[in-house]
């Protein structure tokens, strides 16, 4: 008998977020422990300017060899059967792509539009998660026109609720790029200014004191997996910024017991998976808390759509920990966004297109 043909499985990075180069990293580890047996990975490469490769260029920019073109408009390699998208950030985590392949009707691996759109915009997915009854913080959402003209009475505002220390951050960014820990008001309209550089909203949260960072991950599925808590520890009093995530050592993550009430633990776990239902999620995602042990509490911090797939990364490493290797792990959400798709309720058919 012949054996069946891989599928072709298009295989999207880069992109023109400030997160290009995270994804670059995570390509490279989803090629390197992809079953090359039952799935043949067809490489689209987007340039930081979104121009879309083919497949030459597209090695070349995995590699990090000097890409000589502009790319070109989106597009899928022929017979493409499936799409994982390594994209973090906005324009690829942000349901755009994801809302794209639905028009085309072509599945995708991880959430779909919707849900992806929800948990990318930090201030919708609270107002969401809040209904829903699960602990957030309380934020201050700013627009950037309020900058202009006389901006004491904002900044007093936000020193008044929020107090010091606290947290400026972008309303759609990942990887804490354009995040500021502020100390006190001298240093608030500057971090303000700095979260605009990444769009026009952002949001200004209390600091917990004295806190730790746990993340969960998770795999969807009839019966969903929920990890256990990894935590992030860092050397110092800093806090997990971008550099501390990816270009330094200093920060542990650490699988394994957490020191934590069992009861703790597993209402944690119960209130990530409900996160992950209550913004309409599927496939995958990180659910990370903020955890003060003075006042015994924990809030949702962040839910991650698609989470690093690094050598580093927290999700390949608690799925592992929960039995599910790195070539599995790739396999069951593939296999599950094949059949999120052949199931999907009430859709309109797919459109083709033809051009003249």
């Amino acid at each position: 008998m012949t054996p069946p043909s891989p599928l072709r499985l298009a295989v999207l990075f880069g992109g023109p977020s400030a997160e290009h180069e995270i994804s670059l990293r995570s390509a490279r580890e989803v090629l390197a422990h992809l079953d090359s047996a039952r799935y043949l990975p067809l490489l689209v490469g987007i340039t930081r300017e979104g121009g879309w490769l083919g497949p030459e260029a597209s090695h070349c920019m995995l590699e990090g060899e000097d890409v000589d073109e502009w790319g070109g408009a989106p597009f899928l390699p022929d017979d493409c059967a499936c799409v994982f998208p390594i994209l973090h950030g906005p324009g690829g985590e942000d349901g755009k792509i994801q809302g794209w392949l639905e028009i085309l009707g072509v599945p995708c691996v991880g959430s779909g539009s919707v849900g992806s759109a929800l948990a990318m915009d930090k201030i919708l997915a609270k107002i969401v998660l809040r209904h829903a009854g699960l602990p957030v913080l309380s934020w201050t959402e700013v627009d950037a026109r309020e900058l202009e003209g006389d901006v004491a009475p904002l900044l007093e505002k936000i020193a008044a609720d929020r107090g010091f220390p606290c947290f400026v951050k972008p309303t759609c960014q990942g990887s804490s790029i354009g995040i500021t820990r502020v100390e006190d008001a001298d240093g608030l309209l500057a971090a303000l200014e700095e979260a605009f550089r990444h769009g026009p909203r952002a949001l200004v949260e209390p600091a917990v004191q004295d806190p730790r960072e746990f993340e969960i991950a998770i795999l969807d599925g009839s019966e969903p997996l929920v990890s256990d808590l990894g935590e992030i520890r860092l050397e110092d009093d800093s806090w997990y910024d971008y550099e501390e995530k990816y270009e330094s050592s200093r920060a542990e993550l650490v699988l394994g017991p957490s020191g934590l009430p069992e009861a703790l633990v597993s209402s944690m776990k119960e209130q990530a998976l409900a996160a992950f239902r209550a913004l309409e999620l599927s496939g995958m995602a990180r659910v990370d808390f903020l955890f003060a042990s003075s006042a015994g509490r924990f809030w949702l911090n962040e839910v991650n759509t698609i989470p690093g797939f690094t050598s580093i990364s927290m999700y390949p490493r608690l799925m592992a920990d929960s039995g599910v290797d790195f070539t599995r792990l790739l396999d069951r959400l593939i296999t599950q966004a094949l059949a999120t798709r052949e199931k999907a309720p009430g859709e309109a058919a797919p459109l083709h297109w033809v051009t003249s």
